[in-house]
């Protein structure tokens, strides 16, 4: 394993990854507060509300990474991706199924080969596409040009979503295409422009939070207010979220850190979410965290738990990936390996070129 590691190192920037740690980290916890806590106990919205709109930036990070590393399209890379993800969703399945025999059907057997259950994975699968049109501009661009770009895009994300639905929470690759051509701007036209260092951009970041933080929890009694702050700083096509999200990444941007072991663990970060979020893991996960609260009567240390309750997770999850990616290599291999798919890379590799 110590090999391993260190060709991991090498090949990976640890800031960066630790900002990936943490961004998954943000979700996990953001997933059980949304989907347990505020939907049954109100009485805490006060500060559970502020807290959710502070942990919210997590998926905008994940794709700022992106955007600053860029996306070079490959079929190998792509098929990588589906295969994970379904083999994931059809291991849960089958766990869950052995445990619950009366829900199998042969509907929902094939649909666990079919990894749609993730409105992340669906989204990112369609930038993972894209990336080959979607790099043609930043290619040659100027550092204005790709300001016109981002600002183009980020009108159409936040604007048009007053006339168009699909575009109302940032959901949607519009979204994640502006969010990647920042994170590449960073990369080529922001980095040495930023003179402040890490602390000093932490402590930026965290005022902005906890201006976000009192802000929400001030205007609890002022609905209409409220609603309008809400828009600008909670959907991922915000501006306030993307703003915060960016705050976040240039603090990890500017550290210097060389690690083994957060490059080993963020190796496995993507597993983390696909074992976390998947519907069958949540019916069980979810009502865990929930119960909780029967134990914990002070919204402080409750919110204390939870982090720290993520954290498990998240550990637990990277190490069950462990165990498993030798299987999911062994798959890949197979498919690789094939005269079917080794004509189809080679004839698309012609086409892009």
């Amino acid at each position: 394993m110590g090999k391993n590691i260190r060709k991991i190192e090498k090949e990976r920037a640890s800031n960066i990854e630790l900002l990936r740690i943490f961004s998954m980290l943000f979700i996990v916890v953001y997933h059980f507060f949304i989907y347990s806590i505020n939907s049954n106990n109100p009485n805490w919205n006060f500060i559970t509300t502020p807290a959710i709109s502070v942990l919210h930036i997590g998926v905008i990070c994940f794709v700022l990474i992106t955007g600053y590393f860029g996306i070079n399209f490959s079929l190998k890379g792509f098929m990588k991706l589906v295969i994970q993800c379904s083999f994931y969703s059809f291991l849960i399945y089958f766990v869950y199924i052995i445990i619950n025999p009366e829900i199998f059907s042969i509907k929902s057997l094939i649909k666990s080969f079919i990894p749609t259950q993730w409105w992340f994975i669906n989204i990112y699968l369609c930038l993972y596409l894209l990336a080959p049109i979607i790099n043609i501009p930043l290619k040659t661009a100027s550092s204005s040009k790709k300001a016109v770009y981002i600002v183009t895009l980020l009108i159409i994300s936040f604007l048009f979503q007053f006339v168009a639905p699909s575009l109302s929470d940032g959901k949607n690759p519009i979204n994640f295409i502006l969010i990647y051509y920042i994170g590449d701007f960073i990369r080529h036209n922001l980095k040495f422009r930023i003179n402040l260092n890490a602390p000093k951009l932490f402590c930026v970041y965290i005022m902005f939070n906890i201006l976000l933080f009192f802000t929400l929890f001030f205007l609890s009694d002022f609905k209409m207010v409220r609603r309008i702050f809400v828009l600008l700083t909670f959907p991922y096509n915000s501006i306030g979220l993307i703003i915060n999200s960016i705050l976040f990444f240039l603090v990890f941007h500017k550290l210097q850190i060389k690690s083994r072991i957060i490059n080993w663990i963020a190796i496995s970060i993507l597993p983390v979410y696909l074992i976390h979020e998947n519907k069958y893991v949540g019916s069980y996960l979810y009502p865990f965290v929930n119960t909780l609260q029967d134990f914990i009567d002070n919204p402080i240390l409750f919110i204390l738990s939870v982090g720290l309750l993520g954290i498990v997770v998240l550990l637990l999850c990277v190490y069950i990936d462990k165990l498993i990616t030798p299987i999911i290599k062994f798959i890949e291999n197979i498919v690789f390996e094939s005269k079917f798919f080794k004509r189809i890379n080679d004839n698309l590799a012609v086409i892009l070129e």
